[in-house]
């Protein structure tokens, strides 16, 4: 298991560190401290107190593990419920989808107490070439036609290796933990990977392309604008609803601007899902710029 270290060392620290969950179950772990990280953080006890004495630092220990068939399954569906939005989790089979999760190269959780815990966010990156004829595959091209093209070019290239991204979390986790869960996940997939590539003699370390389903939501405003009134033709003012899309997973925006493909589907209720195929370099690069831009937050 990759142990939870303080959150300002957690880029660093877990950027090159293995996971070790299948060679042990002790858990080494030490607090994570997701506080605001202002000036004052270094004082005494006494000032670590806000006015009515209570403390304003939680500390919680975030801990990495593979996905464990034993517990996670029911956590898992409802999570990728979350993702999916009540409409189109109708249209999959959700607890299929939880066992590809389950048995992909790589899925990587948080949890924050134990591995017989329930996750708190999962990321999971699973074989489209295994498992073309499944389900979700099936879902997938029936979304837009973007991707069904992309999956028939996949198939025509012959040697390139995509990978179905699956990923949901807890909204209130903090983007800090995303950068190294990324990696990690990315780590095993590089391992599975090589393992297959000894057997059939070939040579891959990575996957080509990685498609991803996320969401966004609006965000509806008052705006004022200037209108004429028709009555005595003066200026007037009424106001009328504006809206600002955003994104549920910050990364989001990151792996956009990299995107070999990226558009969204229709409004739901003001949820907007999201779907972008992204190749390895532009994935690396999408994870050190948000890596980059959580520094200044």
């Amino acid at each position: 298991m990759v142990q939870a270290v303080q959150l300002g060392q957690v880029q660093d620290q877990l950027k090159s560190r293995k996971r070790t969950q299948r060679e042990t179950e002790d858990v080494n772990s030490s607090d994570i401290d997701i506080s605001s990280t202002d000036d004052e953080a270094g004082e005494k006890d006494s000032d670590d107190e806000d006015e009515d004495g209570n403390d304003n630092i939680v500390n919680i220990d975030f801990d990495f593990f593979n996905a464990n068939k034993e517990v996670d399954f029911h956590a898992l569906k409802t999570l990728l419920r979350q993702l999916f939005g009540k409409e189109e989790s109708n249209k999959l089979q959700l607890s299929a989808l939880a066992d590809l999760v389950l048995d992909a190269c790589a899925t990587t959780t948080i949890k924050c107490e134990g591995k017989e815990s329930d996750p708190y966010c999962f990321f999971s990156l699973i074989d489209y070439q295994e498992n073309k004829n499944s389900d979700y595959v099936q879902y997938l091209q029936k979304v837009d036609m973007r991707l069904k093209t992309f999956f028939q070019t996949l198939e025509s290239a012959g040697n390139k290796k995509a990978a179905l991204v699956l990923s949901e979390r807890f909204i209130n986790m903090p983007p800090e933990i995303v950068p190294p869960l990324y990696r990690i996940t990315l780590e095993d997939a590089s391992n599975s990977l090589q393992a297959s590539a000894a057997t059939s003699q070939t040579s891959r370390d990575h996957y080509d392309f990685y498609v991803f389903v996320s969401r966004k939501y609006e965000i509806n405003f008052d705006a004022d604008e200037d209108v004429d009134v028709v009555d005595n033709n003066t200026k007037g003012k009424r106001t009328k609803q504006a809206t600002q899309i955003d994104y549920f997973h910050p990364e989001d925006q990151f792996l956009e601007k990299y995107a070999k493909i990226n558009f969204d589907g229709k409004s739901n209720k003001g949820i907007i899902p999201s779907y972008i195929i992204i190749d390895h370099a532009g994935l690396v690069k999408a994870i050190d710029d948000l890596d980059a831009a959580i520094a200044t937050w």
